[in-house]
């Protein structure tokens, strides 16, 4: 078990089975592009209980990707090497799902590691050794790049320098992902994107994966100017989407910075509830990158200290109900399957999947 200060909102079984939704749409097939797994002195979320929050969801999870969290590190070694201990663990867990024991979902097909990109020349070797180390499923990096000026508006259990993004080092580091064919995952504020805008500017070559809808605070100094907060994000929002080397993951609505209070009610929410106040980012964010350049994901188990998997899914649903096939499509596994370049699903008729 690890220890790991995360201010994330405890998940509460006895809380989220007082509301069951019965799946939407259960034919759609689904990619959830963000996740992670877990064992810390908070709370477990392996393989099993990711499995059975799939399976009881109702909802066709096909494929899954694995996103850094800072698990399962190497003990030993040098500090730039221990973040290989968390690809094993990953890999690790994909082959238990490849197994067929814990359900049909590819789980943690695509890895998304973490080492930071100040490593210099040692990075090169960090990411062939965590290629290998993958079986193949190594897709891209993250570093912990979140940072705000107010102690209230904090997400991660490590705080990053303000300013990481624009350095010539971290650009460096960067580079090198272009070299290796890897994505680069970006967790920032609304308050930071001008940084990631210049970020894909200085590297066009480099495909950016922002997530978590590009962070739009409502917590701490913006918890009474949601309004104010929202124009700031979607100017920003409007700007990054410009860029055609960036990508968004339209995500992490359970995170406590965003400011939804859902989880302070005695009940959990119902997906009409949470999609009628996602709705004005989800518009936002279709309107601006379109829905070949957005995928839904789950951030599990961050985001169940707020509200079930299943109607997580039912939400995106609602949310996308008026979008065609080929829209959906794009939403809910294509873009994430192009994005981490999912083998299960390339032969699918040309991204062109069935009805189960």
């Amino acid at each position: 078990m690890e220890t790991v200060n995360a201010p994330h909102l405890p998940v509460r079984e006895n809380w989220l089975a007082l509301h069951h939704e019965k799946a939407l749409m259960p034919d759609l097939a689904i990619v959830d592009a963000h996740h992670h797994l877990w064992d810390r002195q908070s709370g477990r979320y392996l393989v099993p209980d990711f499995s059975h929050d799939i399976e009881q969801s109702g909802h066709r999870v096909l494929s899954t990707v694995y996103v850094q969290c800072r698990s399962m590190l190497r003990r030993d070694g040098p500090e730039t090497f221990r973040p290989v201990g968390e690809v094993e663990f990953a890999s690790g867990a994909a082959a238990m799902f490849d197994s067929g024991h814990y359900g049909k979902a590819s789980g943690c097909e695509a890895i998304v590691g973490g080492v930071s990109l100040l490593a210099g020349d040692d990075l090169q070797p960090v990411i062939e050794l965590m290629m290998a180390r993958s079986g193949g499923r190594l897709r891209g990096l993250r570093n912990p790049l979140a940072w705000h000026s107010d102690p209230r508006v904090v997400s991660s259990p490590v705080t990053p320098p303000a300013g990481l993004a624009t350095t010539t080092a971290f650009r460096k580091g960067a580079a090198c992902l272009v070299r290796n064919g890897l994505s680069l995952d970006v967790w920032v504020y609304h308050t930071q994107l001008d940084d990631i805008i210049a970020l894909a500017d200085a590297l066009p070559d480099l495909h950016i994966i922002v997530d978590h809808c590009g962070g739009p605070l409502g917590t701490g100094p913006y918890a009474s100017k949601r309004d104010t907060a929202f124009q700031a994000w979607q100017k920003s929002i409007t700007a990054l989407a410009e860029r055609p080397n960036v990508s968004m993951k339209i995500s992490g609505f359970g995170m406590t910075v965003m400011g939804f209070p859902f989880a302070q009610s005695a009940t959990p929410p119902d997906s009409r509830a949470l999609c009628l106040a996602w709705r004005p980012l989800f518009e936002t964010l279709v309107e601006t990158f379109g829905v070949r350049r957005c995928m839904f994901a789950s951030n599990f188990p961050v985001d169940k200290g707020m509200f079930s998997y299943g109607v997580f899914w039912n939400a995106c649903k609602r949310l996308a109900e008026h979008a065609s096939v080929e829209e959906k499509a794009h939403l809910f596994w294509r873009t994430a399957a192009l994005s981490y370049r999912l083998s299960s699903l390339e032969n699918a008729d040309e991204y062109q999947i069935k009805t189960a």
